[in-house]
């Protein structure tokens, strides 16, 4: 009986051993958008995955600011509010404002209110989709202020 005590004891540690390790927990995303710079930055921790120009929405059409989540995902949405236009690559932020692809991004404020990244080099508007999770932190910051004049 002691030493089927003795083996027992001395076999506990080992199956303790045979356990694999404990999951790494996926490293935190959170995505910035700083309309005073019209850029959009996408975090994993601390390191930036991502950076793209983005025009945000123009006078009387303002881009909310705040903190916002990644909400509704579509390869390719058609605005409920102007005219059925066609939004690739399409992130939810807040009811009618997304984050989409669109042809003309320029380094101002420019759309009816949704964040516009470009199609076009690498298409970041199609990475951005690929690479954020619903879910994801998004903070709208800034105020565009305007471009100095030389």
């Amino acid at each position: 009986m002691l030493c089927a005590s003795l083996l027992l004891a001395l076999a506990l540690p080992l199956a303790a051993q045979d356990q694999p390790p404990e999951p790494v927990p996926p490293v935190a995303k959170r995505v910035v958008v700083d309309k005073t710079t019209q850029t959009l930055t996408a975090y994993e921790g601390d390191t930036v995955v991502l950076q793209s120009r983005v025009s945000t929405g123009r006078t009387g059409r303002r881009t909310p600011s705040g903190n916002f989540t990644a909400g509704e995902k579509h390869r390719m949405h058609y605005s409920h509010l102007f005219d059925n236009a066609p939004m690739p690559w399409s992130v939810q932020v807040s009811g009618n404002f997304f984050i989409h692809g669109f042809s003309s991004v320029p380094d101002r404020p420019a759309s009816h209110g949704c964040i516009r990244m470009p199609l076009d080099g690498d298409n970041p508007a199609k990475r951005f989709f690929e690479w954020v999770d619903t879910g994801t932190p998004i903070e709208i910051t800034g105020e565009w202020v305007g471009k100095p004049r030389r």
